[in-house]
C-alpha cells in the first residue's frame, strides 16, 4: 500500500511524536510536580495497597482452579461391564435394524 519512503516518514514522525510526549511528561509541571513525579507518588501511597489485592485474589483463582482440579481427578470414570455393553449394542442393532424396515 505505502511506498518505502512513505513508511519511513510514517515512523519518523511517529518516532518524533513520541519522544516529543515523554519530554513534555517528563518535565512540564502540573500543580508543582511533572506528571511522572504525581504518578510516582501515587504508586508509592496506593501501590502497596493494590499489589497486595493483586496477590491475594490471584491466589484466590489458583486455588479455586485447584479444587476444580482435584474434584474432577477424584471423579469416578464411567465403567461399564462386559454384559451391559453387549446389551447396548443388541439394543443399538434393533434400533438401526428397526430404522430400515
Amino acid at each position: 500500500m505505502y511506498d518505502a519512503g512513505m513508511r519511513l516518514l510514517s515512523l519518523t514522525v511517529w518516532t518524533v511524536v513520541c519522544v516529543g510526549l515523554g519530554i513534555g511528561l517528563s518535565t512540564l509541571e502540573v500543580s508543582g510536580r511533572t506528571p511522572v513525579q504525581h504518578a510516582q507518588r501515587l504508586l508509592k501511597a496506593d501501590g502497596q495497597k493494590a499489589l497486595t489485592e493483586v496477590k491475594e485474589s490471584a491466589t484466590d483463582l489458583v486455588d479455586d482452579v485447584k479444587k476444580k482440579v482435584v474434584a474432577v481427578k477424584d471423579r469416578p470414570l464411567d465403567r461399564h461391564l462386559p454384559e451391559d455393553r453387549d446389551a447396548l449394542d443388541k439394543l443399538i442393532l434393533k434400533s438401526r435394524d428397526h430404522d430400515r424396515k
